[in-house]
């Protein structure tokens, strides 16, 4: 009976790469797994695959395998990342049962990215216009950053969240036919950065910590 095959290493999912150790690959006859730590697990059936294969951009530094899928809800590209060989990870797969069975041609064609360019325009004048509204009377401008500042970051946070949750709010940002899985890790990765900075901000308004001077030389 064929084993598991485990390794642990990086990965590149869509836009967002993490390094080692942050990345586990498993494998058996019937599932191929690639979990990215706060990024989620994505798991593929052969019938889902149509080539596991050799990916080298610098050999020892940047190689590993891609996986080749007909996932809708995933990025089209899902990378392995390791510092041996690729075909040690290759062999593994194949002694683990895993063989990829899916047409090439069944994979679905995504052009571009999939969101929409209005949404991309609406949000970056929304974020800008939150940003500069307490410059628009120059009178009442704080002396030091308060609230003005944690608002930006509490509307890219919701709306973040509510892309990754909200049927409708997909449907409104991305383009037809497209799936909120293809940025799933864009998104995850970003309300996991902006939350952190949106707690640091939020502790230092409340603290004034902003409104600490510094020593003078």
């Amino acid at each position: 009976m064929p084993q598991a095959f485990t390794k642990s290493g990086g990965a590149r999912i869509g836009w967002v790469n993490a390094t080692w150790p942050l990345a586990q690959l498993s494998a058996t006859s019937e599932r191929l797994t690639i979990a990215v730590r706060f990024l989620g697990a994505y798991t593929f059936t052969p019938e889902q695959v149509s080539a596991v294969e050799r990916y080298v951009i610098i050999p020892l530094i940047g190689w590993g395998i891609r996986v080749r899928h007909n996932a809708p809800d995933c990025p089209q590209r899902v990378i392995f990342w390791h510092w041996v060989d690729p075909e040690i990870l290759l062999c593994g797969i194949r002694e683990a049962g895993f063989v990829p069975a899916a047409l090439g041609s069944n994979a679905p064609a995504r052009r571009g990215i999939a969101f929409r360019w209005s949404a991309i325009i609406a949000a970056a004048v929304i974020w800008n216009g939150l940003f500069l509204l307490p410059f628009i009377d120059q009178r009442h401008l704080p002396a030091t950053p308060n609230w003005t500042v944690v608002f930006p970051l509490a509307a890219a946070f919701c709306l973040s969240v509510g892309i990754l949750k909200s049927p409708p709010l997909q449907r409104l940002v991305l383009k037809p036919d497209r799936n909120v899985g293809e940025i799933r890790p864009f998104l995850r990765l970003l309300v996991l950065v902006i939350g952190l900075l949106l707690f640091v901000f939020s502790i230092l308004v409340v603290t004034g910590g902003f409104n600490q001077q510094s020593p003078p030389r």
